[in-house]
């Protein structure tokens, strides 16, 4: 398990989605200690790996709320997609440059 942290930007990574509801449930703890919350409405699950087109049920934080599972996640300007190995968007970087 993995969370890289840049400012208020937070990546969980885990090797599987049970780990990952585990992961969540740690920082929502941490997080309840300081008073604060994990923000569902900016908050998404995306699965890499051999069986990411398998559906999966939600993940709930601590109080109960579920975080959507999404195709393409934004992570510091990069654009992550659902597949079988990481892989990276180009298209919304490709919007800003002209021919």
């Amino acid at each position: 398990m993995f969370i890289v942290l840049y400012a208020a930007d937070i990546l969980l990574i885990s090797p599987s989605v049970c780990m990952l509801e585990k992961l969540v449930r740690i920082c929502g703890h941490e997080l309840d200690q300081i008073n604060m919350v994990i923000d569902v409405e900016t908050s998404c699950c995306l699965r890499i790996g051999p069986r990411n087109d398998f559906s999966c049920d939600a993940i709930r934080t601590n109080n109960g709320v579920a975080i959507r599972w999404v195709n393409e996640l934004r992570y510091l300007g990069i654009f992550i997609v659902r597949s079988r190995n990481f892989k990276c968007s180009l298209t919304n970087a490709k919007k800003f440059f002209y021919c």
